[in-house]
């Protein structure tokens, strides 16, 4: 396979000397030279094309893995040595300036270091690397003088199914990390079934993992436990990274909370420290379950936390439950590329029987993955699903969890009906039973995140994620943009609540808009005018959340009733969502008077209903939608959100949303 890698040299220097943002080291014990690494996103034109970043500290190397629209530097890796006093945290600078210039490490220097490492599987068989093994990795994930990374597979055994894998970081100065895992799903290879045995993991002549493991097929699961996550060849450098939390939520890639969560907050204590394989975690015992749960948002609740507090618990929190989510039988590797599978390649393909998919759909050609048994994996529900390793590859730059997140995007994909998602177009259907309008929602934001993680120099898998990004604007701008359709901004739902009249769960609009907001922050580079399409489409879209925080004139809706558990979209539950010739109600006024059984009262009253002020029901459900309205400029925003966060007790809300903080998001320009 050919070699994706990257360089941190060779680069014409723009505003040299510029400072970027930084990030805060810390060591328990302390030492000299002490290895670290860490993703790091960067603002768009903060690193202009052709500059270079480097460090306060001199043995440090910036690898460039994504690129934004205009060029400038979206997302690297950033790797080095530091010397650091126990106990103290030392805050590292970024700055544009010339990046050194540098030997890359080699495997040859790899295998100097005397490293051997093996996994064994019980009866299935044992797999090793010694000497010349390391010579010939899969891909080079990453190139520089302090530290290069390389990812190794071995099949275990003469099973089809099961494979050991390595992600190997050697840094300048000897010291190796080794991050280890087994995974047992391949798209098409016959039979998937669990693979039961006692798993054990040896780096350098000692056991640093044993454990009996019932590994359900299409499921994968990193050889570590307890508070273990990563082994190295030698003595743990423990060092912790940590971002400049508001500079990466100023970048888009992550939304921007409001919340700012104490030390001693509830939320924290419910955060898992430790793993064990297949565990559950902070995930909720059964997805598909109705309510709250606190994996459910743009983010999940861990990786929010770790944005709104600084309580090293929290980083943690993000690595464990990143992990966890192996369990989930999504990691449909195809078996022709050793990637996720593309689109393009596979546009009959739905996933097949127990698979732990919950709601997939027909192929019209009957082409299917094959049918799992044995032990199943847990349930895969698209309308529930939570963001995956999207946030922990953000901090840490490591290839399994960028893996994770692809997958979720694949599996989304396969678990659709081929005519419902136009085959290889991967289009999600709010009012497709597989998806629902909140499953589109999230389809949505995990494909976006799978583009934003996908290395730039990866172009085949990269360009299929953005070809589908494409066809999804594409298909929402027509039916919702180029025809006239409903003008309030609610897309087709998949059914209605009531006969009499169309009556849409308002929170799954909600999810829909932030998702679409939150795409624009991405900044997929579109084709032709499909930039232009995502921002009319949005527009379009954040009506449904605008218009809710109305004044008090009879044609308005009034902002204190804004979230509903379900509300009037359409006078008839026969509207046509497809031709956009509805029929509609004449304004949101009318919509008031359908919902709530009255007119608009004419009399501003506090924010009330849904639960207030609970900030994890259907008024923090509406707060990402709206904050991402005002963010892009969408009229009348700004104006209705200040009718909300004006109200006599918004604060209330505001406070909440300290010990849950899954939905506080915040418009960056506020």
């Amino acid at each position: 396979m050919a070699q994706i890698a990257s360089s941190s040299f060779s680069i014409r220097i723009v505003a040299a000397g510029k400072a970027i943002g930084s990030f805060q080291l810390v060591s328990t014990a302390g030492g000299t030279a002490l290895p670290f690494a860490l993703g790091y996103a960067f603002r768009r034109g903060d690193v202009p094309a052709g500059s270079s970043v480097v460090a306060s500290l001199p043995d440090v190397q910036v690898t460039p893995k994504n690129a934004w629209p205009d060029g400038s530097l979206k997302f690297a890796i950033v790797a080095g040595r530091a010397s650091l006093r126990a106990g103290s945290s030392q805050t590292v600078t970024l700055k544009l300036a010339p990046a050194a210039t540098g030997t890359v490490l080699t495997t040859a220097q790899l295998r100097a270091t005397g490293i051997t490492a093996s996994v064994a599987a019980g009866s299935f068989g044992t797999v090793s690397w010694s000497g010349a093994d390391w010579d010939a990795p899969l891909r080079t994930w990453l190139a520089g003088p302090q530290m290069t990374s390389w990812i190794y597979r071995k099949p275990v055994g003469a099973d089809p199914h099961l494979v050991a894998w390595l992600e190997v970081r050697l840094y300048a100065g000897g010291a190796v990390e080794v991050l280890p895992w087994v995974e047992n799903g391949y798209l098409k290879v016959a039979g998937p079934t669990n693979k039961n045995a006692t798993y054990a993991f040896t780096l350098g002549g000692t056991q640093r993992f044993a454990a009996a493991i019932d590994l359900p097929h299409h499921c994968r699961t990193v050889l570590a436990s307890g508070g273990t996550f990563i082994h190295w060849l030698g003595t743990a450098p423990d060092v912790l990274a940590t971002h400049d939390r508001t500079y990466l939520q100023s970048t888009g890639l992550v939304p921007a909370y409001r919340a700012q969560v104490p030390a001693g907050a509830t939320v924290l204590s419910r955060i898992v420290q430790t793993y064990t394989p297949l565990q559950q975690g902070n995930y909720s015992t059964a997805m598909g379950q109705g309510g709250y749960q606190p994996a459910i948002g743009l983010l999940p609740e861990w990786d929010v936390v770790y944005l709104a507090s600084t309580d090293p618990r929290a980083v943690a929190g993000v690595i464990v439950n990143a992990y966890s989510a192996g369990r989930y039988g999504i990691h449909y590797r195809d078996e022709t590329t050793q990637q996720p599978l593309r689109f393009s390649a596979y546009p009959n393909l739905v996933v097949g029987g127990n698979s732990g998919i919950d709601n997939s759909g027909a192929s019209s050609k009957d082409q299917y993955t094959p049918n799992g048994s044995g032990t199943p994996p847990a349930t895969w529900d698209s309308p529930h699903h939570p963001s995956l390793g999207y946030m922990a590859y953000l901090l840490t730059g490591r290839f399994y969890f960028m893996e994770e997140v692809q997958f979720s995007a694949t599996v989304n994909f396969l678990k659709n009906t081929d005519v419902t998602r136009q085959f290889s177009a991967g289009v999600f259907l709010s009012n497709a039973g597989a998806n629902t309008t909140r499953g589109a929602a999230w389809a949505l934001r995990t494909l976006g995140q799978a583009f934003t993680v996908t290395p730039d120099a990866d172009t085949a898998l990269r360009n299929e994620f953005l070809a589908s990004l494409a066809a999804n604007v594409e298909y929402y701008h027509a039916t919702y943009v180029a025809q006239p359709n409903n003008p309030q901004g609610v897309v087709w739902p998949y059914s209605s609540y009531t006969t009499s009249y169309w009556s849409e769960a308002m929170w799954m609009q909600d999810f829909f808009t932030a998702a679409t907001g939150y795409l624009i922050d991405l900044a997929p580079p579109l084709p032709a005018a499909g930039t232009a399409h995502l921002a009319a489409f949005f527009a379009w879209k954040a009506k449904s959340a605008v218009s809710r925080l109305g004044g008090t004139a009879t044609t308005e809706y009034l902002f204190s009733d804004a979230a509903q558990y379900t509300m009037a979209v359409a006078p008839s539950d026969k509207a046509d969502y497809g031709t956009g010739t509805g029929p509609w109600y004449a304004n949101w006024g009318e919509i008031y008077q359908a919902t709530l059984g009255q007119p608009n009262p004419g009399v501003a009253a506090p924010l009330r209903g849904a639960y207030f002020p609970d900030p994890t029901s259907y008024w923090g459900n509406f707060l990402p939608a709206i904050a991402y309205a005002v963010q892009h400029n969408v009229p009348g925003a700004r104006e209705a959100y200040a009718r909300m966060t004006g109200a006599s007790n918004w604060n209330q809300f505001e406070a909440a949303l300290n010990e849950a903080p899954v939905w506080g998001v915040k418009p960056r320009s506020a």
